[in-house]
């Protein structure tokens, strides 16, 4: 038997087997380390494996507060109201923190403060970042000195759902620069969200008012007045109180008019002041996904309102509760609501909130894909006639070159507030002024009810005739469908003979009655009329030397001689034939006998209370000068240069129903 083999370092015996002397060695080899490796090689360990104890408890940390709702949503200290108010160094949390992350940071600050000494803290400005629950707003609401109506507790909405004051939480503002001028932002977090939200919405996961609204003013002109029950609170402050539309505002959809009333809105408060209040409830509170399903019924023929009931919702689910608790927070005690809803005030008003008025915010045009969603608000608000509401001068609410939109935007000028009223009627009219301009529409076709452009139309180029401005009436797509100029001869002047001849085809004519143009001895032009449309010339004239009159041609000749032959005193020997002014025979009875410009040019100004005699000349395509305009381009033209426009038709049935 071999003698075993004895290791040099150790003497033991490592027999002759490889295996056992490699495992020999390299026990030598540890044990002839320095001792502070060895150490550091267990200090690693260890350390990996507190690594992977520490990883694994904040897995289930997360995993624990992202299921359990938290136990309060308000982790903000109470807001003394005075400006500097004392902050903790490390501030408030930032606004994009979750709520539940707030809480257990919120709890863990409490806990620490009690035993900390060397904490210091700063100064920070409580406009900028502030952390405040509006304390007790549910209870003040009917006791606070803004709202002087007794305002209920809850009232239902029209599907059924309670809308009552809801406390809220400012958070933090921020400068917002935007495309339409310079904006601050305040962002507010309901409170009350998380364990409202512990129930089910019975329209989805997805309906219902969201739990961060926020308020956005001009950072020039700052909306806010009293605080906290002091006195002084701002009053009538114009606010817009705008639901999110995230299809409009962010895809760009054309299916409503969110996204042009928000941009009207910023500008409005730009120039005036005001604020703009902005809630989280998409599709008039149904949701997102609900909403896109009745768009899908939409597309099948359904209107907005059936599409909602259709699918068991109610035909507007939004809520407004959270609207005093802001209002509040900024000092204002009343407001001038902008919008067209009616609905919308009389929520507001039930909910204490003290509304003096209304400013309408009217988008200036419709288009193919929102024309049945604003003509469904129209019908389904019941008023067909308008009657003459608005149309002192200048500038009819409904006038059709949309002027009343710029001038809502005036705050300064007087007749902004001839325009702010409480009843319905203003929100149907602003409602039907956005549907005069169809830029779909090729002609003139009349409804049901025997308009086109409404009898408002039709009041207002009344008015406009009477103040001596220029209308546009155009005549059906079957005859002409051409636009002309029209006033009252008896007010021209230099200036409006100009402008009649800058846009037209500078052919000037006066429509008069049969009667008085044999007095002033003006023959038809020719024995045999071949005019297409019967159209009745007499010869033409000019007034004679004795009233000034030079070449005939020039803008204030021509006026001369229209002022002239519209007088009831004048004679046929104050005229020289031919001339530049070209006399039209008008049939008895106006329009009705007849539907052409002719006889609309006596009807208008014989309505507006002038002599019946009224000059008239097409306009001519400023897009292609060759042609002349039609309707489409007429639609532009008077919305960029102010003319009120009206259709023959819609004089016709104005006529009709008025008997005059």
């Amino acid at each position: 038997m071999a003698a075993p083999t004895i290791c040099p370092e150790c003497q033991s015996n490592i027999s002759n087997r490889p295996s056992r002397r490699r495992r020999c060695h390299r026990n030598h080899r540890t044990m002839s380390q320095p001792q502070s490796n060895r150490v550091l090689l267990r200090i690693s360990s260890i350390y990996l494996l507190g690594l992977l104890t520490c990883a694994s408890v904040i897995v289930q940390a997360l995993a624990s507060t992202s299921s359990s709702p938290p136990r309060s949503l308000s982790p903000w200290g109470t807001r003394g109201g005075a400006v500097g108010s004392k902050q903790r160094r490390n501030g408030p949390l930032p606004s994009s923190q979750s709520s539940s992350s707030a809480l257990s940071m919120s709890e863990t600050e409490s806990d620490v403060e009690s035993n900390t000494d060397d904490e210091r803290d700063v100064e920070m400005p409580p406009q900028f970042i502030s952390a405040s629950p509006l304390n007790g707003m549910a209870a003040q609401a009917e006791a606070a000195p803004v709202h002087h109506d007794a305002a209920k507790k809850t009232i239902l909405t029209p599907g059924g759902f309670p809308d009552a004051v809801v406390p809220a939480a400012y958070v933090a503002e921020t400068n917002l620069p935007t495309d339409v001028g310079h904006f601050r932002i305040r962002a507010y977090r309901i409170e009350e969200f998380e364990a409202a939200m512990s129930k089910p919405n019975p329209l989805g996961a997805g309906a219902g008012l969201g739990s961060e609204p926020c308020v956005i003013y001009a950072s020039d002109k700052p909306p806010f007045g009293g605080r906290d029950g002091e006195r002084g609170g701002a009053t009538e402050v114009p606010v817009r109180i705008h639901d999110q539309c995230f299809t409009s505002e962010v895809f760009r959809s054309q299916r409503c008019d969110c996204k042009e009333q928000l941009k009207m809105s910023l500008e409005y408060i730009r120039e005036n002041g005001g604020a703009i209040i902005y809630l989280q409830q998409e599709g008039r509170g149904i949701g997102l996904a609900n909403k896109v399903a009745a768009y899908a019924l939409q597309d099948v023929g359904l209107d907005t309102v059936d599409a909602n009931t259709h699918l068991g919702f109610p035909e507007d689910a939004r809520q407004y509760g959270v609207v005093p608790s802001l209002l509040r927070d900024m000092g204002i005690d009343s407001i001038r609501l902008m919008t067209n809803n009616p609905r919308k005030l009389d929520r507001l008003r039930a909910l204490g909130v003290d509304v003096v008025g209304t400013i309408p915010v009217v988008v200036p045009q419709t288009n193919q894909y929102n024309k049945k969603y604003l003509q469904t608000k129209k019908e389904r608000m019941n008023h067909a006639n308008f009657g003459s509401l608005l149309s002192a001068s200048p500038g009819s609410i409904l006038s059709s070159d949309y002027t009343h939109v710029d001038i809502l935007l005036q705050g300064d000028d007087p007749v902004a507030e001839k325009y702010i009223t409480d009843g319905e009627e203003m929100a149907a009219a602003a409602v039907a002024a956005a549907l005069m301009d169809d830029p779909n529409q090729s002609g003139v076709v009349a409804a049901d009810d025997g308009y086109c452009f409404g009898r408002q139309s039709v009041e207002d180029a009344i008015a406009a005739v009477a103040r001596g401005e220029l209308i546009v009436v155009v005549d059906d797509e079957s005859r002409e469908n051409e636009g002309d100029f029209i006033m009252a001869a008896d007010k021209c002047t230099p200036k409006a003979m100009a402008e009649f001849i800058r846009y037209s085809s500078g052919v000037i004519c006066i429509g008069m009655e049969g009667k008085r143009m044999d007095e002033l001895e003006l023959p038809p032009m020719v024995v045999n009329n071949e005019d297409p449309k019967g159209t009745a010339f007499s010869v033409s004239v000019d007034a004679t030397s004795e009233h000034g009159i030079t070449t005939g041609i020039s803008a204030t000749d021509r006026a001369t001689t229209s002022v002239l032959l519209a007088k009831q005193d004048a004679k046929a020997s104050d005229f020289h034939r031919p001339g530049h002014i070209f006399p039209l025979r008008a049939k008895d009875n106006g329009v009705l006998t007849r539907d052409g410009h002719t006889e609309a040019a006596v009807d208008f100004a014989r309505l507006a209370g002038s002599s019946p005699a009224g000059l008239l000349c097409e306009i001519v395509s400023e897009e292609n000068p060759t042609e002349m305009a039609r309707l489409p381009e007429l639609k532009r033209f008077c919305k960029k240069h102010g003319y009120v426009l009206t259709s023959i038709a819609d004089l016709q049935q104005y006529r009709r129903d008025t008997g005059q």
